[in-house]
């Protein structure tokens, strides 16, 4: 989010410093530092109890019941504490397109309403977690008999300190006044609101309420407030106004968008890229990388699509790859002379185009709602994935061919960088190997992850001191903590569009477009790419493909094809701006401005639609692969 802290324009506003201000500045100090380091610690005792599951699974060949149960509570204590850390901490990815059109001072009292919105909107989170924890104090988890209000006490917490961090912003770096006005406009706002019969009001009219909340998410995310507390904001006017569910609906779908355990391989490979980029082992990697492709144009994008290509099936979430290879890449990038924006248009799009790479959560999602094959779509998504990998390739080639970057490897030094890159290049081939042959889970396989970019930064390179180590665990919790908070606000926000019948307005529309294959699929695309922008991957996913598939195959088009198309286009909708999640954790991992990337991006976005179109009205592309080994089609 934009602060005065990181606009020089205006910090003249900004109010003199004080004995008062500087004891509140010192308080909140402290509750980031705690909060990062409660997450932090939650999360490296996650990270023993997995490892030593492995370990006693191995050799005793039992494993801990209780593991899942554990992870829930790590999960929880990162994305709640670790987001309002990460909050303070200005993380959190927000647009500031009209903010920089406007005058100073206007810009600051937009900027004081953004605040105020966000103590709102907190405070009603708030009020809904205490509920929540009221009615859940009761019940007991099945295996550790500890009560499950547990799991949500972490969200009320970080709805308290983001009001906290909040008020701090109001007090520290806003002129009084600026704050008072800003405070009596949404003040009004609010009580316009709770006057007016709302519900009586959009009660009949539910499409109309839809749209509100539609309106307000995009207004609200243009205007320069975070997407994650965009989501949340929308979310509750929308159950204001319809009386759907009640506010406890939030929190619980936002609890349960971060319960699932193979979200713990987003944190751990957060942290593993971490480890890599301090400790001098993605210098090793980036120089073997580039004495591979390093010459030709584009060379570290280059790098970034194949990368992404060959380590996507690692952990099964596109939004964890991005974060593994964006945090190794990164400083790179920014030695080499590319641009942060670069950086985060060619990991977005790449992770867009690596959906139908296996083992992929999507695929086996989708597996498991149709009746497809979960082996044919894994072999079925190969080729099409190269086939994008390879247009994007040309695309930073013909973009380049008027830049030199700096610090590209010469021929001479070519061959020396892969000897330095032989204990490196052996953390991704353990780590496939460990998933393909059943040896450990995703999330396992990135706790050893971690484990190895430890032993190569502590003991071999010497690069990272042990006191270190926590610390980085820390710095880690924080942006862990920003992606999983938006993807919590994701959820909740996907369950209410989906309580709001958008899925179904969208296939009944796409149905009546016409009976023709082709206008279907191209039909099918479109759509696909916004829903999966608005809904995010998985709800998409299990929503959708039982009521598109019917349709598909009664136009004569191949499940496993249609599957595939289905995949890619949900892949682009999740990393498309302005609303895609999945852009806005490419732009954080690669320390990018929102609004530049988004411009960097667009001519990826055409390569990646044009690709799909091509995987679409081309069935050989898909279907060539499960043909030559047999699999059912």
């Amino acid at each position: 989010m934009v602060t005065l802290a990181e606009d020089a324009a205006l910090t003249a506003l900004a109010p003199r410093e004080g004995a008062a201000r500087e004891a509140l500045r010192r308080f909140c100090g402290s509750v980031d530092t705690a909060a990062r380091a409660i997450a932090a610690a939650g999360m490296l005792i996650e990270l023993a109890i997995i490892v030593l599951d492995v370990l006693r699974r191995e050799v005793l060949h039992t494993s801990f019941l209780w593991g899942d149960e554990a992870s829930k509570m790590a999960l929880s204590l990162v994305a709640f504490l670790g987001g309002a850390a990460a909050y303070r901490g200005g993380q959190h990815t927000s647009i500031r397109v009209f903010l920089d059109l406007m005058p100073v001072r206007t810009r600051a009292f937009i900027l004081a309403m953004l605040e105020w919105t966000v103590i709102v909107t907190t405070g009603l989170a708030l009020w809904a977690s205490y509920a929540l924890i009221h009615d859940n104090w009761a019940n007991a988890t099945p295996i550790l008999q500890v009560s499950t209000g547990w799991y949500a006490l972490p969200l009320p917490l970080s709805m308290l300190l983001i009001a906290l961090f909040a008020l701090e912003r109001l007090v520290l770096r806003m002129p009084p006044a600026i704050v008072v006005a800003a405070a009596l406009t949404v003040a009004a706002g609010v009580a316009l609101f709770a006057g007016f019969d709302v519900t009586a009001y959009f009660g009949a009219r539910p499409d109309m309420s839809l749209g509100v909340m539609v309106t307000l998410f995009f207004v609200a995310v243009l205007f320069g407030l975070p997407v994650s507390f965009a989501m949340l904001l929308s979310t509750l006017v929308y159950l204001q106004t319809t009386d759907a569910a009640p506010f406890i609906a939030v929190p619980q779908n936002m609890i349960d968008g971060t319960g699932n355990y193979i979200l713990l391989a987003l944190p751990f490979f957060i942290f593993a890229g971490l480890i890599m980029e301090r400790g001098e082992i993605s210098v090793r990697l980036v120089r073997f990388a580039m004495a591979l492709v390093g010459r030709a144009r584009g060379g570290l994008l280059q790098v970034i699509v194949v990368t992404i290509y060959l380590v996507s099936g690692i952990s099964g979430s596109k939004v964890a790859d991005v974060a593994a290879v964006g945090s190794v890449m990164r400083g790179e990038l920014k030695r080499r002379g590319y641009r942060p924006e670069q950086g985060a248009a060619a990991l977005a799009a790449s992770a867009a185009m690596a959906e139908t790479i296996p083992p992929s959560i999507a695929m086996l999602v989708l597996g498991s709602v149709t009746p497809i094959s979960i082996g044919t779509l894994f072999v079925a998504g190969l080729l099409p994935a190269a086939v994008i990998a390879a247009c994007l390739m040309a695309l930073i080639w013909f973009r380049s061919r008027n830049t030199q970057h700096v610090g590209e490897i010469e021929s001479g030094s070519r061959l020396a960088a892969i000897p330095a890159a032989i204990l490196p290049l052996a953390m991704p081939v353990l780590m496939v190997s460990g998933i393909k042959f059943g040896i450990a889970t995703p999330t396992e396989v990135s706790t050893f992850a971690v484990l190895y970019g430890l032993a190569l930064a502590v003991l071999v390179y010497r690069a990272v001191p042990f006191r270190k180590v926590f610390p980085l665990a820390m710095e880690c919790a924080g942006t862990a903590g920003m992606v999983l908070f938006v993807l919590a606000s994701a959820a909740s926000f996907a369950w209410t569009l989906t309580a709001a019948n958008l899925p179904q307005h969208l296939v009944g529309l796409l149905d009546a477009a016409g009976h023709n294959s082709y206008v279907f699929l191209a039909g099918s695309i479109v759509m696909l790419i916004l829903i999966g922008s608005l809904l995010e991957g998985l709800p998409a996913l299990i929503i959708l493909a039982p009521l598109l598939m019917p349709i598909a195959t009664q136009f004569g088009i191949n499940g496993v094809q249609y599957a595939t198309v289905l995949l890619l286009a949900m892949g682009v909708g999740a990393f498309m701006p302005p609303v895609g999640v999945g852009f806005y954790v490419a732009c954080a991992v690669a320390e990018s401005r929102v609004e530049r990337s988004a411009r960097e991006m667009v001519p990826y976005l055409v390569v990646l639609v044009l690709s799909i179109g091509l995987i679409a009205f081309v069935p050989w592309i898909t279907l060539s692969v499960p043909r030559l080994l047999g699999s059912p089609l």
